[in-house]
């Protein structure tokens, strides 16, 4: 079986992607062969496949990229020092690969591995999750509880980059958390902050279809920004109230603006989102007169293993953001839609 080949699905050049078989790898002593079960498509990778991302034009990545990072799946064999999994467990793994080797890794502190590979994304690139299987070292990797399923596993990865931004976070009762952006990175932070227990969370969009499914997760209030004055709106829905905290998860550069007015003093942002450009029309003097702080988060070790412990015991309601199931087979469609207005989540079954 493992001396076979199998499937992978990579992007090949901008806008253009293929199946490609390669050999199934053998796990190394410290490595876990997964048979991947589901794998969530990712707003990087839309934009690496198509070449529109900053990373593409700074080469920071290159062509052929075996893209995906969200995935779930289940364990088909181990290398000999893995004694804790067995074949059949649902496991997930992070979205890097530290190289185990360096001052940091000696230390189990792989946040600040010197030679970190990312998994499917830039350069240096560890082979992504597009594949029936994918090979990725023990440390990485982490069980899935039985009462969430492949498809809701492959979330995590998300919901814990948003994660990353709440947990800087002191959210109670009397907390205004504003979310920008209705991508999976945004329902997630609304669903965790939720689930911190502010007193108000409001998702802030353009698209009608996405704002509805964010009224799903029990936000407080929602705001198109298209058709009313954001700043009047917060302000009607908290009582007179800016935003204590806020998670950029748009991606777009012309709400920054608009993010500093809506900012309460002293208030504290949480940059999620790529812009794929650089911003030249910053409101540095707004930041400094309101004391604000500026947080840029990306994935850390330890966030994926604390939100699988979170929803383990609690329904984030995040099954609402899977908006469109396919076939590995469907890659070529599913990374190129004809219409993104309906899709939050994409999800690519094996």
């Amino acid at each position: 079986m493992y001396d076979g080949l199998m499937t992978t699905y990579q992007a090949i050049s901008p806008g253009t992607g293929a199946f490609v078989k390669e050999k199934i790898p053998v796990p190394d002593a410290d490595e876990v062969l997964v048979k991947i079960s589901c794998c969530g498509i990712c707003g990087t990778d839309y934009a690496l496949f198509s070449g529109n991302s900053s990373f593409i034009k700074n080469s920071q990545a290159s062509y052929p990229i075996r893209l995906g990072h969200e995935w779930s799946g289940i364990v088909v064999k181990t290398g000999p020092d893995v004694t804790d999994l067995v074949s059949g467990c649902k496991v997930i793994g992070d979205n890097y690969v530290a190289c185990g080797v360096c001052p940091a890794c000696k230390e189990k502190n792989y946040n600040y591995c010197s030679g970190r590979h990312h998994v499917g994304t830039i350069n240096p690139c560890w082979p992504g999750a597009f594949s029936e299987y994918f090979l990725i070292p023990r440390r990485h990797i982490y069980k899935i509880p039985d009462n969430i399923s492949l498809e809701e596993a492959a979330l995590c990865e998300p919901l814990s980059v948003a994660y990353g931004g709440i947990r800087k976070m002191s959210i109670n009762s009397e907390s205004v958390v504003v979310v920008i952006g209705t991508g999976s990175i945004g329902m997630s932070a609304a669903a965790l902050a939720i689930y911190k227990g502010a007193g108000n969370v409001i998702v802030i969009g353009r698209n009608p279809v996405k704002l509805e499914i964010a009224k799903k997760l029990g936000v407080t209030g929602i705001i198109n920004s298209k058709e009313c004055n954001v700043s009047e709106e917060i302000l009607k829905i908290t009582g007179g109230k800016y935003a204590d905290y806020i998670l950029e998860c748009s991606g777009n550069a012309d709400v920054i603006q608009t993010m500093f007015q809506i900012a309460a003093q002293k208030a504290m942002i949480a940059a999620i989102g790529f812009y794929e450009r650089k911003i030249s029309d910053f409101d540095i003097d707004s930041m400094v007169s309101k004391e604000i702080t500026i947080t840029g988060i990306m994935g850390e070790y330890g966030n994926l293993e604390a939100v699988l412990k979170i929803m383990e015991k609690n329904d984030l309601k995040l099954r609402n953001i899977i908006t469109d199931i396919v076939s590995f087979n469907d890659c070529d469609k599913a990374f190129q839609p004809e219409n993104t207005s309906k899709i939050i989540k994409t999800i690519v079954k094996m």
